[in-house]
């Protein structure tokens, strides 16, 4: 080969390495100041004004362009690519006057165009753009209001129907039991129905589904959703997972830390949390706890309470009442306060009726449970597994909600 031409393509290659190199630390995301510019078109062509304000905090406002004949530029520097609302809200002085407010994910290497036209007795909006993130944030919008619409729609079926049966019952005589308890169960399933259909409605919901399935890697929206998300045991493996996927051009920025320091922190907890102690509470009779005379349970609830709580006094009776219940299902109850005051406690014992299974901790027993297991309030429902005494559940269902049993049916 020429050698000229051979040094010649070496230093090509380098070259565009080199220009690789720097394009993609150019590309990192890190949270630095930016410089954006928004341009936007309205029709009706009115004047106004246009401002950016923070996503999650209204009365955190940026800068402010005129709108002048339909048209307006909005540019400047930002501290940090982020959420932000683009506001455009036309002078009070108009012949329609309108305040329209949009999400943005504001960021220094993307373009946007966004477009207002009046439909009929509303506008609409469009907005073009290369960021991802926007583009991402919209869709989400976009099907979260089409959800909701179609829940709220089997709501308003769910209301008719319901005074209709409740006209229905005031119209029943003697011999119609059979028809009138049928009326109150379809009440009572329209009932279940309608909270679950509620509880669907959740903002919450809607970003848990949209980072278990999203397949974007690049995208903000999916650290952002982060503090809508409830972690616990069963789920932090998901998310640590899937912020462990994300490209690593963003792996540096502010939104992405704050979503691994959250995950993080379960994680952490969980990982660590020692197992439930050997203690040696006495109960009553002045017996001690003895763990391994219950190694051959299935579960062990440990029911944290105080006689000086009206909510301990108001639930233990249930969870009392369902004990013969939990032991045909292998599963033991165990009952542990930290009373100072020995004859309120024994005779808070007997007023529930708690028996032999209920035990004084001592100051140094108190103070590891509740400190390792963050025990703030009572009653609290630590679920142990017997035999490596390691925490199921960090809280327990309420032993007072219907869904109790299936709940621990479920565990076990």
């Amino acid at each position: 080969m020429n050698q000229p031409l051979y040094y010649c393509l070496i230093c090509f290659v380098f070259f565009i390495s080199s220009c690789q190199s720097n394009s993609e630390k150019k590309q990192e995301k890190k949270g630095t100041p930016i410089v954006y510019k928004i341009t936007g078109s309205l029709n009706p062509e009115v004047n106004g004004t246009v401002y950016l304000q923070d996503h999650d905090n209204s009365i955190q406002q940026f800068h402010r362009a005129k709108v002048e004949q339909g048209k307006f530029v909005l540019e400047g520097e930002l501290v940090i690519d982020a959420f932000y609302d683009l506001i455009i809200k036309s002078d009070s002085g108009a012949v329609k006057t309108f305040s329209y407010s949009t999400p943005l994910y504001v960021e220094g290497d993307a373009d946007y165009d966004v477009a207002i036209k009046e439909n009929g007795d509303h506008f609409v909006i469009e907005v073009k753009t290369n960021s991802l993130t926007t583009n991402e944030l919209i869709a989400f919008n976009k099907n979260k209001e089409q959800v909701q619409l179609e829940l709220d729609e089997q709501l308003a079926k769910y209301s008719v129907e319901t005074a209709a049966l409740n006209a229905k019952l005031m119209t029943f005589s003697r011999g119609q039991e059979s028809v009138y308890n049928q009326t109150i169960d379809r009440l009572e399933e329209i009932s279940k129905q309608s909270n679950e259909i509620r509880a669907r409605k959740d903002d919450k919901r809607f970003y848990e589904k949209y980072v278990l399935n999203s397949k974007q890697k690049a995208s903000f929206l999916i650290p952002y959703s982060f503090k809508y998300i409830s972690l616990n045991k069963e789920n932090y493996k998901d998310y640590d997972q899937i912020l462990a996927r994300l490209d690593p051009a963003i792996q540096k920025h502010p939104l992405v830390k704050a979503a691994v320091a959250k995950v993080d922190e379960v994680k952490n907890y969980y990982d660590n949390m020692p197992v439930f102690p050997a203690i040696t509470p006495r109960n009553l009779k002045g017996d001690s706890l003895k763990f391994d005379q219950l190694v051959d349970k299935k579960m062990i609830i440990v029911a944290v309470w105080s006689s000086k709580g009206k909510n301990s006094k108001m639930d233990l009776p249930v969870l009392v009442r369902k004990e013969a219940e939990l032991k045909k299902m292998g599963v033991e109850v165990v009952y542990l306060t930290d009373d100072e005051d020995y004859e309120r406690w024994r005779a808070s014992n007997r007023q529930i009726g708690l028996g032999m299974n209920s035990y004084l901790l001592n100051v140094t027993d108190r103070d590891f449970i509740e400190n390792s297991y963050n025990v703030i309030g009572t009653p609290r429902y630590l679920w142990l597994d017997p035999k490596s005494r390691t925490v199921i559940e960090l809280a327990g269902a309420d032993p007072t909600l219907p869904n109790f049993i299936k709940n621990v049916k479920n565990k076990l």
